[in-house]
C-alpha cells in the first residue's frame, strides 16, 4: 500500500487531513482500543503536527509513517 492509499484511508472526509476523530475511528476499526481515547489521538497528533493545526496533513503523515516504521 501506498503513502497516498494509507493516509486516504484515515482522511474519512477527503479534506486533506487527519483529524483526532478520523484516527480514533481507523484504530478503532483495526481493533486498536486499549487506551484508544479522543486525548490520546490528539497526543499522537501533536507529536507529528509540524504546524500546530491540530491536523495531520499527507507531509506530516509520510514523517509519522517514516519515524514508526523505519
Amino acid at each position: 500500500m501506498s503513502a497516498r492509499a494509507a493516509f486516504d484511508v484515515f482522511d474519512d472526509n477527503r479534506d486533506g487531513f487527519i483529524d483526532a476523530n478520523e484516527l480514533q475511528k481507523v484504530l478503532s476499526a483495526l481493533g486498536i482500543r486499549e487506551g484508544l481515547t479522543l486525548e490520546n489521538c490528539n497526543i499522537m497528533i501533536r507529536r507529528f503536527d509540524d504546524n500546530s493545526d491540530g491536523r495531520i496533513d499527507f507531509n506530516e503523515f509520510v514523517k509519522l509513517m517514516e519515524n514508526s516504521f523505519c
